[in-house]
């Protein structure tokens, strides 16, 4: 079928949805069943029209099926039609999911439909009397003007908030299913909008409870997907992100226990990312003295990690068939991925991988809280010269190994042995504090039960 025959369809299919609309607004209690039966029909329709055709379109059908959707979908007043939500926002996403038709929009189209997706989860979410969230405080006046729908609560006319209650949580999946693909298209103009997205999606994760579910992990991917673009062109941004998101991962972490779940594995995945994605800006944030902040929430989720680690049965760890030693002897590639000084891990292997990742990220923490301590005492000596009372002993965040290298639970040992490689990986740990963990190292090698012997054993060849 042609384009032109597909646009004729869509003028046809359009008449009707307006007639029906308006139908269903003014449909009596008797009749309301059978109106919005039929305006469902029609948004179906559309959809399926949309399925058939979405990779055919031409950019003139693509635009003008988008501009039909954000214009037809909100009502007049405030709020948006429960029988066109569900099948409308899927006929968007699937019309975008072709990158093509993306990066082809007019640029007035593109953020016109970034603002109806904004503003969609916004509608979504309930008031807070924080108001804006810290981020957009701070980003004032850097380009959040271009979006209007900010405001999560439309206003009557005597100033009191109206209920929404219009969308669902699968319809702000949905909208975030389509804000990734346009933040991710190679030519997105995110300079305009990103201030906007991230406030948003910030806003809507601090909202929630600490049940994670896949509208979640749609958010994270969001979060990502942006940081791609201000981790190297907008430092001071990212690292506002970084300090405003860690509390949120700490709770989301603290949830379900995820090991056979995979959806929420997922929304962990994307938290993990991120993580990766905003690390150097934590560096960078605890060496600032004006975020000291950042130093407390950084260590309450590395705390988070290591406990929900420690805590798994055996087969949700990293298992020792899952590596591979490494030849001391052969160069090991520099592009090699999943890899230590002793060991890597064996290709195609997503549950290990996830293991892996989490490790490295917690030796990536313990290597931040490592370094913020370090210079405390540094910055103590210096103090000491001039009151050398003054000073007070402060307990070393390396002590955790100690500890749990001394622990009698089996679980506690065999996870702090897997965390040490890593953490040994990225951080310079003094003399005395490598001896006291070499002692213990020993003792743990002559473990009769085999698999704290051998990690112990990778520990010291580490």
């Amino acid at each position: 079928m042609s384009d032109k025959a597909y646009h004729k369809i869509f003028e046809n299919l359009f008449k009707c949805v307006l007639t029906e609309k308006s139908a269903f607004h003014a449909a009596a209690k008797t009749t309301l069943t059978g109106a919005t039966t039929r305006l469902t029909a029609c948004a179906d329709a559309v959809r399926v029209v949309v399925e058939a055709g979405a990779t055919k379109f031409k950019i003139k059908t693509v635009e003008a099926i988008a501009e039909h959707i954000i214009q037809t979908l909100p009502n007049s007043g405030s709020g948006y039609c429960k029988p066109l939500a569900q099948h409308y926002l899927q006929a968007l996403h699937i019309l975008f999911k072709h990158q093509a038709n993306v990066e082809h929009l007019k640029n007035s189209i593109w953020f016109d439909l970034v603002d109806f997706l904004i503003q969609g989860i916004n509608e979504y979410l309930p008031d807070d009397n924080e108001g804006p969230s810290g981020l957009s405080r701070s980003f004032q006046g850097l380009g959040g003007g271009l979006l209007t729908g900010s405001a999560p609560k439309s206003l009557t006319s005597s100033g009191q908030t109206q209920s929404q209650h219009s969308l669902t949580r699968s319809n702000v999946e949905d909208l975030f299913q389509i804000l990734i693909l346009f933040v991710s298209a190679p030519n997105a103009p995110l300079p305009q909008v990103y201030l906007m997205v991230v406030d948003t999606t910030m806003r809507f994760l601090r909202l929630q409870g600490s049940h994670a579910s896949q509208v979640h992990q749609r958010a994270f991917s969001t979060l990502n997907a942006i940081l791609q673009y201000t981790r190297i062109d907008h430092i001071s941004q990212t690292q506002r992100i970084a300090q405003d998101v860690i509390p949120v991962i700490s709770r989301f972490w603290q949830g379900k226990a995820v090991a056979k779940d995979e959806m929420l594995n997922s929304v962990r995945d994307e938290m993990l990312i991120l993580l990766f994605n905003v690390y150097l800006h934590l560096e960078r944030g605890i060496m600032d003295d004006a975020t000291a902040g950042i130093l407390s929430k950084v260590e309450d989720l590395l705390d988070i990690l290591r406990a929900d680690y420690a805590k798994r049965p055996d087969q949700y760890l990293l298992q020792l068939d899952d590596l591979e030693m490494i030849d001391f002897g052969a160069q090991l590639r520099k592009d090699t991925p999943f890899s230590l000084y002793a060991f890597k891990l064996r290709p195609h292997n997503q549950k290990a991988e996830r293991n892996w990742a989490q490790l490295q990220v917690i030796g990536m923490l313990e290597r931040l809280v490592t370094f913020a301590h370090q210079h405390k005492e540094s910055e103590g000596d210096q103090e000491d010269e001039e009151h050398p009372r003054k000073r007070q002993r402060t307990v070393r965040p390396s002590d955790y190994l100690l500890e749990s290298l001394r622990s009698d639970d089996a679980r506690v040992r065999i996870a702090a042995l897997q965390i040490l490689p890593f953490v040994l990986d990225t951080c310079q740990l003094p003399f005395s504090l490598l001896t006291e963990l070499l002692a213990l190292l020993h003792t743990c090698a002559g473990d009769k039960r085999g698999n704290i012997a051998s990690w112990a054993l990778l520990a010291i060849a580490r």
